[in-house]
């Protein structure tokens, strides 16, 4: 096994014992962001109850009001200020939203972390363009709504961030970039889900961020929030390689099913940059 595979092996052992006792918490985790989690895992939460908990954070309010004003979600009428009343405009998976971008920025702060900031950075921003290409997509094909599948496209990576934040404590990960990618790459969407899961966030979303990487994947019915997550996670891998004038999705099975051709995605990509630069705008 060489002198990484024992210290590789129970790393990932180590990870597989979290996943099967279902407590796998991100590290540096906001515990505000926590609690609005546990919030809206309760179907019958009021607005009223949400609203408390964000009020006991002022960065989580600041963005969920930035949110609720932003031009990706409110085109005109009157700002607003009043917690209760954003909570009502833009939804629960929109508050889900921000609240990750939020939990997102205190990770990136957090001093015990600042040795993977960068690392960190990088996550965001692919999950900025994941979920901006979601955006586009559910838009264009209507088979999924716009606050599923930005949520999707910001969480589809969660697993990488939870995984280089634990590699950092590793030493023989630390020290290899090549074993480290490597292991996030086989690791990193069944950690996402179970991540999902313990938030307590909806099963379609956490089914989809567990298949993301599952380009053959076929299913009788309708298209589903996974259909999207694929041909997002795709086309991005597609954009990293410098081909957003020629993106080809029609190999894909879940771009059959979304009913999504080459021309389509072509246009996908092109409208995605919009929806991109108001997402960052909504979010900072």
């Amino acid at each position: 096994m060489g002198e990484s595979g024992p210290s590789t092996f129970e790393f990932v052992t180590e990870l597989a014992r979290e996943l099967s006792t279902g407590r796998v918490e991100l590290p540096s985790f906001p515990d505000a962001a926590a609690r609005l989690q546990q919030a809206l895992a309760d179907s019958n939460v009021t607005a009223e109850r949400i609203a408390l908990v964000l009020g006991t954070d002022a960065g989580l309010t600041a963005r969920v009001l930035t949110m609720a004003n932003s031009t990706l979600l409110h085109r005109g009428g009157k700002p607003v200020s009043d917690l209760k009343l954003a909570v009502t405009r833009i939804g629960h998976e929109n508050i889900r939203v921000a609240a990750l971008a939020y939990a997102s920025a205190q990770l990136k702060r957090a001093p015990e972390l600042a040795h993977i900031r960068g690392d960190l950075e990088v996550c965001w921003r692919e999950g900025i363009r994941v979920a901006a290409l979601a955006h586009a997509i559910a838009r264009e094909t209507r088979a999924a709504r716009g606050d599923e599948s930005l949520l999707v496209g910001l969480l589809h990576n969660i697993g990488k961030v939870y995984i280089i934040a634990r590699a950092a404590r590793d030493s023989v990960l630390h020290r290899s970039p090549e074993i480290k990618a490597n292991v996030i790459r086989d690791w990193y969407p069944g950690i996402g889900q179970a991540l999902v899961e313990n938030w307590k966030l909806p099963e379609q979303v956490a089914a989809a961020v567990g298949s993301q990487l599952e380009r053959s994947r076929q299913h009788a019915g309708h298209p589903d929030l996974a259909d999207l997550l694929i041909v997002a996670v795709d086309l991005a891998r597609q954009l990293a390689a410098g081909r957003s004038d020629e993106a080809q999705v029609a190999m894909l099975p879940a771009a059959r099913a979304l009913g999504l051709d080459d021309a389509m995605a072509v246009r996908v990509v092109l409208e995605s940059q919009t929806d991109l630069e108001m997402l960052q705008a909504a979010l900072g």
